[in-house]
């Protein structure tokens, strides 16, 4: 699918609009933390690990916060029951706070705010350790494609499906994409850093992604790209270009290295 790019006016039009209606007002009796970085407890989204000293926690408010432990505290991932229990229902890094995962317990030693980018970071690599721990299965169908795409599950905190991506543009930290946020997490608008200065978009006006699992997400994952588009040019004899008539992985491209929704 071939992507408009948005002219740079209409961008910052949309930007602003988007930061204007991502700020509602505090419902009524909506509880209010006792300090700026505690997490409510009563109110986790999603959990993800990276590494055994700590978790990356999204909260009920669409904010992203780091839990750090006393000591390690592996197997959040694998595990088949995971709670948070803190006084008053709010993770601070206070005494008494603690993850129970699967019946054992991990004091938790600090709390403190995340941004979209570390998240998306944390969540990746996350999801990149489940997928190796999964049993292997070998599937024989009739494409003979790799079944990698099978085992790494991709999340809207930092993936975004190509086919409902409506509009790009540059920006001074790579690409912004404009996506479908009923089908993307409820996520408008995403950031794509990418591997280099990136030529193809010089001038352009339309380009095309390229998943590198071959399952129409971006990621940041090997392999994903963002890559000429089809300008319908063709090879006339006399110099025409038929590049963009070539698939995609044979297009000039460039690498996208992470993704993450616009703070």
């Amino acid at each position: 699918m071939t992507i408009t790019r948005w002219p740079a006016p209409l961008l910052l039009a949309l930007l602003v609009s988007a930061g204007t209606f991502a700020q509602p007002a505090p419902a009524a009796g909506e509880r209010s933390p006792p300090s700026p970085h505690c997490l409510d407890a009563r109110g986790v989204r999603q959990l993800e690990q990276a590494s055994p000293a700590a978790i990356a926690v999204l909260g009920a408010n669409g904010q992203a916060y780091r839990l750090e432990f006393t000591d390690a505290c592996p197997g959040v991932n694998e595990a088949e029951q995971v709670r948070l229990d803190a006084p008053d229902g709010w993770a601070c890094g206070s005494p008494g706070e603690r993850l129970v995962v699967d019946g054992r317990t991990c004091a938790v030693a600090a709390v403190g705010l995340m941004d979209n980018r570390s998240f998306a970071e944390t969540a990746r690599e996350s999801s990149r350790q489940y997928a190796a721990t999964l049993p292997t299965v070998n599937v024989t169908g009739k494409s003979g494609r790799s079944n990698r795409s099978q085992a790494f599950q991709g999340s809207p905190q930092f993936c975004f499906a190509t086919r409902n991506v409506r509009g790009w543009n540059e920006d001074p930290k790579g690409v912004v994409v404009e996506t479908n946020p009923k089908k993307n997490g409820g996520h408008r608008y995403y950031h794509l850093e990418l591997g280099s200065s990136c030529s193809i978009l010089d001038g352009a006006t339309a380009v095309d992604f390229q998943s590198g699992f071959q399952n129409g997400l971006i990621c940041g994952n090997p392999g994903d790209r963002i890559v000429m588009a089809d300008n319908g040019l063709v090879n006339d004899g006399e110099g025409g270009d038929q590049r963009s008539h070539t698939p995609r992985f044979a297009r000039p491209g460039c690498s996208v290295l992470a993704v993450y929704p616009r703070e």
